[in-house]
């Protein structure tokens, strides 16, 4: 027997003792799944565990919304949307003209697509103006 063969047997059986208890727990969860009416999900080798736990990213009752192929609510921007209609770029000034005050009442959550005109903010000492201007209020 080879030195590479010793320390594979080695290896497999302290996995075997560490997991075995750990397999016939998830024998007997299957089994009550199966028992409920309700299997267990099955990770493919390499998938995410927490897709399996949380559906795909895709939620039931109060969980994220599914912006799939849906283009963001500001008119020509042409990108997917994902957050409150909005794509990632126009999400974070949605969160910033928030934050600050200033958000226009066309700047709804959820919009429908291409349905929000874009607004074009100050830059430099005007805008730092008019952040100030709006924190007053």
């Amino acid at each position: 027997m080879s030195i590479d063969q010793a320390i594979r047997e080695v290896i497999a059986e302290e996995v075997e003792r560490i997991l075995g208890p750990v397999q016939q727990q998830l024998e007997v969860l299957s089994r009550l799944a199966a028992a409920m009416g309700a299997p267990l999900p099955v990770l493919k080798r390499g998938a995410p565990a927490r897709a399996a736990v949380r559906g795909g990213g895709r939620r039931k009752g109060g969980g994220r919304v599914d912006n799939a192929g849906r283009q963001c609510a500001i008119i020509g921007c042409g990108k997917p949307s994902r957050s409150k209609g909005y794509c990632a770029a126009h999400y974070q000034k949605y969160r910033n003209l928030e934050r600050t005050g200033r958000l226009p009442a066309e700047w709804k959550a959820d919009a429908a697509p291409n349905s929000v005109r874009n607004l074009q903010l100050p830059r430099g000492r005007a805008g730092a103006q008019a952040i100030a201007e709006a924190r007053k209020k």
